[in-house]
C-alpha cells in the first residue's frame, strides 16, 4: 500500500489508542485469511481472471469517494502511481501464483520475509550498511524457510510455489523502498495514488487475461464460492485493510504497529490448519516459530539503526 510522504485529504481522527490497535489487528487477521481464501478461488478461476475481479470491484467500489480526487490527480501522481502499480501488479502476480503451488501456510510465512528484506534492499539503494543485527535475522529467517520446506529425511525441496512466493517477498521490499523513494518530501495525494494503482492493476490483469485465455475460458465462474470469497478479499483484505492504515496507523507507535501487524503469518497458519486442513512437521512448526521471531528481530534491529542515525544526525 502507497503511503505518501504528506496524506490529503484530511481522514477521520481516531483519538482512542487502544482502537487503533485492535483494528491494526483486525488487519493482520483477515490478511492472514487471505492465503486460504485466495487459494480456494484459484481452483475454480483463471488466476489473472480472478485478479481482474478482485482488483476492478475494489476499483468500482472506491470511484464514488476519490473520483474528484483522481479527477484533480497531477501528472507526477499519474507516473509514480503507475510505477508503484506495475510493483503491485507483480507482487499479486507472483503472491497468487505461489500459494495456488504451495501450502496457505507456507506462503503466509514466507512472504513475512519482506519485512527482513525491506532494510537490505534499502541498504542496497541508498548505499548504507543495514547493521549486523538485522543481517543476523536475515539469517535466522532463511534457516526458518529452509526447514519449511524439510520433508522426510531432512531433504529440502523447494518447490514453485515456494520460490514464487519468496520472489513476491523480494519485490515488496523493492516496493516498499521505491515507494519512499518516489514520494518523499513530495506533496501528492494518497487516495489518488492509490486508486491509480489498482486501476493499473485492473488493467494489467484484464489485459493477460484476454492475451492467455480462449474464449471458453474468458467468463466467471457462476458459483456462490467464487464471488463470496472475492467480496471477501476486496471488501476486507483490500478496502478494509487500505481504510485502516491510512486512518489508524498513524493513532498508535511503530512498535505496536510492528508486533500487531507482525502477528500475519501465525494467522495465516491458524486459517490454513483449522479451515484448510493443512498440517505441518515438526521440522515445520520449528521453521515458522524461527521465521515470525526472525521478523520481529529485524524489526526491532531496523528501529534501532533508525534511532541511532536519528539522533546522530540530529543537531546538539
Amino acid at each position: 500500500m502507497s503511503r505518501a510522504s504528506t496524506l490529503s485529504p484530511a481522514l477521520p481522527r481516531i483519538s482512542s489508542s487502544w482502537t487503533a490497535d485492535l483494528s491494526l489487528l483486525l488487519v493482520a487477521v483477515v490478511w492472514g485469511s487471505s492465503y486460504l481464501a485466495a487459494k480456494t478461488v484459484l481452483a475454480s478461476a483463471p488466476l489473472y481472471l480472478f485478479l481482474f475481479a478482485r482488483f476492478g470491484l475494489t476499483v468500482v467500489l472506491m470511484l464514488p469517494f476519490v473520483w474528484k480526487h483522481l479527477r484533480n490527480s497531477t501528472r507526477e501522481e499519474w507516473f509514480v502511481g503507475g510505477i508503484l502499480g506495475l510493483f503491485l501488479l507483480a507482487i499479486f502476480s507472483l503472491e497468487t501464483r505461489g500459494v495456488s503451488l504451495t501450502t496457505a501456510t507456507n506462503a503466509g510465512l514466507i512472504i513475512s520475509l519482506a519485512v527482513v528484506l525491506v532494510p537490505l534492499v534499502e541498504g542496497a539503494a541508498f548505499r548504507r550498511f543495514p547493521g549486523w543485527g538485522l543481517l543476523g535475522a536475515v539469517g535466522l529467517s532463511f534457516a526458518g524457510t529452509a526447514l519449511l520446506t524439510v520433508r522426510e529425511g531432512w531433504n529440502l525441496q523447494f518447490n514453485a510455489g515456494d520460490v514464487l512466493i519468496f520472489g513476491a517477498a523480494l519485490v515488496r521490499a523493492f516496493n516498499m523502498t521505491y515507494t519512499q523513494k518516489l514520494t518523499v518530501g513530495k506533496e501528492l495525494n494518497s487516495l489518488a495514488l492509490t486508486v491509480i494503482q489498482f486501476i493499473v492493476v485492473t488493467v494489467g490483469t484484464g489485459v493477460v487475461s484476454v492475451a492467455t485465455l480462449d474464449s471458453s475460458a474468458l467468463r466467471f465462474p457462476v458459483d456462490a464460492q467464487f464471488w463470496v470469497l472475492t467480496l471477501y478479499l476486496t471488501l476486507f483484505c483490500t478496502l478494509f485493510a487500505f481504510y485502516i492504515q491510512l486512518t489508524m496507523i498513524r493513532r498508535t507507535s511503530p512498535s505496536r504497529v510492528g508486533l500487531l501487524m507482525g502477528t500475519e503469518p501465525i494467522f495465516a497458519a491458524l486459517f490454513a490448519m483449522q479451515l484448510g486442513g493443512e498440517q505441518l512437521s515438526w521440522q515445520g512448526w520449528l521453521g515458522g516459530a524461527i521465521l515470525v521471531g526472525a521478523t520481529f528481530w529485524g524489526r526491532k534491529a531496523e528501529e534501532r539503526r533508525r534511532a541511532l542515525t536519528q539522533a546522530q544526525t540530529s543537531p546538539a
